[in-house]
């Protein structure tokens, strides 16, 4: 009986002593075991990450409009910036609960465990508060509100995620210990690294920062970086800014299971225009080096830098366009917002992009709250994400569509009479304003014909002539134009490569109404759209109804007519190719009594924008100068868009809003003369 015994016993000892080899086995051949996981966790010291260095913004000259700046900050190693959150104090407790159950002197337990590192801590604190000035608790307070309150919020958002991702995690777990437990059990990689609690000024801080802290290891002066924006407000709504980057960023953007694509705390991420466009090829990747328990590197992984990103805007040229829409004494709706856009027609590069008000792309960061409280919004991009009634402006565009259809004839006449328009037609201005009609006002001219409607901006003639043409007719071609799109792409192959299996990043914008009834501002193929409905065809005729469009569709459409018919969306990224365009099926022959009235708009008597421009000289210089006046009421907004040629062909278009304006010509005009100069001054357009 015994011997039997004896057997069993040693089988099962054979037995058990074969399971564990097979699992010794397993460990050493599975590398991406749990087990092979914690040794090498067990083995690994502390990690140092080598921060990546942010991709450049650039004009078109090359020069800097957004750049990080290397700066110093003063780092603590988070094993002991941990011990200053309450938090972690209880869950630990939590932890040990769970493990041991109830016990009066587990929470004393576990602050003598932690005691050698809480005692390091008081000591940096210590440090600190000296170094700078600030009693003991305001360092405590500094560390918990940068360093631990972001660990822990990530830590609660990936316990959420994986354990209830469909509920609230406070329905899903109503008790707060719960929670903590939950949270407590998350290991993050800014757990592993020290924690910036502030940055330096200058070097002497530096030199002092290196002196004062020289042996406490805990602590370090590490070199990073600070994005700066040479510029200020320039450009701010194309360029965009950067925060520091949140959980959702890592769910929506980043690989969250990939430690190395995934944010870290203190990192940054685009937040609007290039800034968030382009964030993964201005982003770059970051390095780290692997330390193992006796400090000796066991792995290293290099950075690489983010990709510059060089923009189609002439910086020189933007800031005096902007200075001009801020002088009192060229713009008379000072204070107003207003958005402008110059495209180089042939080559379809936007040279010029504003937006106000605007805001100091250094600063919009600290001050977010405030710019989102400010009652005329500088955060929006009036460029290409608010739409306007186009007003006047469309009228070009409405004769072109007519003449290519055969509704109209250049020399024929459309009447406006000298007594108001029949009810729910629109009237004229000169009309309201004087009593008479443009039959009246050019009955020396040619009558009320195709150049001279445009010359004078008659309601009548367009009203009328948009009215013969067929609602789905009329709808096609401000498609055609480019209205009912949206307006700017990002098609740069490199750049929609770095988003890898991630779907790339376009630009925040509406594409404006070209229906009736239904407000719908997305991008959507024609023939999905609602139609325009027959009554409202009068209103589209004069750029108002229910039509809509950005300031950048309205210099999209006025390129395509300098370039007789030929509509390319306009580029931001000189890298990315030239829209190739199509046909809209127009001709310069076709076109020539639009060319015909926009040059007399500006350049002759009676012209509407006449008065603004006849003392610029331009003709005399070369410049030709094309233009339409616009004005729309409720909203109320002054236009002006146009395009200027030099004597060797080079077209330079633009378009000029100004919100709450009452004349395209008083409101918007000075600033479209001004731009006009501005381009020959800055060798857009040459003078003979």
């Amino acid at each position: 009986m015994y011997n039997r015994r004896l057997k069993i016993f040693a089988l099962f000892c054979g037995l058990f002593a074969l399971i564990c080899i097979i699992r010794l086995g397993c460990i050493q051949l599975n590398s991406s075991s749990v087990w092979q996981g914690q040794l090498e966790k067990i083995r690994t010291g502390a990690n140092k990450i080598l921060p990546a260095l942010r991709g450049r913004i650039l004009d078109r000259n090359g020069t800097v409009l957004a750049i990080d700046e290397a700066r110093f900050a003063l780092c603590i190693d988070y094993k002991y910036a941990k011990l200053a959150d309450e938090r972690f104090w209880q869950g630990q407790l939590q932890r040990d609960i769970r493990k041991y159950g109830e016990s009066d002197d587990l929470a004393e337990k576990i602050r003598t465990e932690y005691a050698d590192d809480f005692n390091e801590l008081n000591k940096i604190i210590l440090k600190c508060a000296e170094f700078t000035n600030q009693t003991f608790e305001q360092i405590k307070t500094q560390i918990n509100e940068q360093i631990n309150e972001p660990i822990w919020q990530l830590r609660f958002y990936l316990a959420w995620k994986r354990k209830c991702p469909t509920q609230k995690f406070e329905i899903a777990y109503p008790v707060e210990n719960d929670r903590l437990l939950l949270a407590s059990d998350i290991d993050v990689a800014e757990m592993h690294y020290s924690q910036e609690l502030f940055k330096f000024e200058n070097d002497d801080e530096v030199l002092a920062a290196q002196l004062k802290f020289i042996d406490t290891p805990s602590v370090e002066v590490r070199s990073g970086s600070e994005r700066i924006y040479p510029y200020k407000n320039s450009a701010a709504a194309l360029i965009g800014w950067v925060r520091p980057a949140n959980p959702t960023d890592n769910e929506n953007f980043a690989d969250a299971n990939n430690e190395d694509l995934r944010y870290m705390t203190g990192e940054i991420t685009g937040i609007c225009g290039i800034e968030y466009v382009c964030e993964p090829f201005l982003r770059g990747k970051r390095g780290k080096i692997v330390y193992n328990i006796d400090n000796e590197i066991t792995s290293k992984t290099e950075t690489t830098f983010g990709s510059d990103v060089k923009l189609t805007i002439d910086i020189d040229l933007q800031q005096k366009i902007e200075g001009s829409l801020k002088d009192p004494a060229r713009n008379q709706k000072l204070g107003q917002p207003a958005a402008v856009v110059v495209v180089d027609v042939n080559s379809t590069d936007i040279l010029a992009y504003v937006s106000l008000p605007d805001y100091d792309l250094n600063t919009a960061r600290r001050n977010y709250s405030k710019l989102l409280a400010e009652a005329n919004s500088p955060i929006i991009d009036r460029v290409i994400n608010r739409h306007y009634p186009p007003g006047s402006s469309a009228k070009p565009v409405m004769l072109a569509a007519a003449l290519a259809e055969r509704k109209i004839i250049p020399d024929e006449i459309i009447s406006c009479p000298s007594t108001p328009a029949p009810k729910g037609w629109p009237r004229c201005l000169i009309e309201r304003t004087s009593g008479t009609g443009h039959d009246q006002r050019w009955a020396d001219e040619g009558g009320n014909k195709a150049r001279n409607a445009l010359k004078g901006s008659c309601n009548c003639y367009f009203s009328h002539l948009a009215a013969r043409i067929p609602p789905p007719d009329l709808q096609r071609w401000l498609y055609d134009f480019g209205f009912g799109r949206t307006a700017l792409l990002l098609t740069d192959e490199k750049i929609l490569a770095s988003f890898a299996d991630r779907p790339a990043r376009q630009f925040i914008q509406t594409a404006g109404i070209i229906s009736s009834g239904t407000l719908n501002t997305q991008d959507i193929v024609l023939e999905q759209r609602p139609a325009i409905d027959s009554a409202e065809r009068r209103f589209f005729g004069i750029g108002q109804g229910n039509f809509r469009a950005t300031p950048l569709q309205v210099a999209n459409a006025f390129a395509a007519l300098a370039r007789g018919g030929v509509f390319k969306r306009s580029r931001i990224i000189t890298s990315q190719q030239p829209d190739c365009g199509f046909e809209t099926g127009l001709n310069r022959q076709i076109l020539a009594p639009v060319y015909e009235g926009m040059y007399a708009v500006v350049n002759e008597q009676g012209g509407t924008a006449h008065n603004q421009f006849a003392d610029s000289r331009f003709e005399y210089k070369g410049i030709k100068v094309f233009g339409k006046t616009g004005s729309t009421e409720r909203p109320f907004n002054a236009w002006f868009a146009g395009f200027a040629e030099d004597s060797a062909g080079r077209i330079i278009a633009f378009a000029v809003l100004i919100e709450n304006g009452a004349s395209g010509s008083k409101d918007a005009g000075p600033i479209a003369r001004d731009i006009v100069a501005f381009l020959i001054e800055t060798g857009y357009l040459k003078e003979n």
